[in-house]
């Protein structure tokens, strides 16, 4: 049994219709639709509607719903007796990339050699979303500004070759009437 149907089962043993339910915890009717069609909603939602349904926090029911909808959203089947094993491998698989960023880090640092301080001001820096928006404020105008002076750079080489450049002489006009 998932929570969709415990919910409705438990809704069904108190009397209330969907309209009933919805009216006395004064949300939208689709608000009950949802969670009794498994559409995704937030667990405080489904406690509130418990509670105006008369389950108190601490009732078996709500623990019981609570469970399978964590199930449903975790993807880990808690219920069964194998779920230790399961919630291991799904948090170790989650891990796996974190601890190989951690490592490819701590290679860069040391190939940099950060001094202490300097590793100190990254740490706050990455822990603070103002000053990471900062720095890739100032990291793209110096991009724009890099850009700005190879396009001005570029240009005053090729006004310097053109200086340099020999324009063919005039031909001249006793040549020119031979020609004719």
């Amino acid at each position: 049994m998932d929570y969709t149907q415990l919910f409705r089962k438990l809704r069904e043993s108190r009397g209330l219709t969907l309209d009933q339910l919805a009216e006395l915890a004064r949300v939208h009717r689709n608000t009950v639709v949802n969670i009794e069609s498994g559409r995704p909603v937030k667990f405080k939602t489904i406690a509130r509607l418990m509670k105006r349904m008369g389950y108190a926090a601490d009732s078996t029911e709500l623990r019981s719903i609570a469970l399978l909808w964590l199930e449903s959203v975790s993807g880990i089947p808690f219920s069964r007796a194998d779920a230790e094993g399961t919630a291991r491998q799904a948090i170790a698989s989650y891990r796996a990339p974190l601890r190989q960023a951690a490592r490819e880090l701590e290679a860069t640092v040391t190939a940099a050699s950060l001094s202490p301080k300097a590793i100190e001001l990254l740490i706050f820096a990455a822990q603070t979303p103002e000053v990471l928006s900062i720095l890739e404020q100032v990291r793209a105008l110096t991009k724009g500004a890099a850009a700005i002076a190879a396009a001005e750079l570029e240009l005053k080489a090729a006004e310097d070759a053109a200086a340099y450049e020999t324009k063919p002489a005039p031909r001249s006009t006793a040549a020119s009437s031979r020609s004719k």
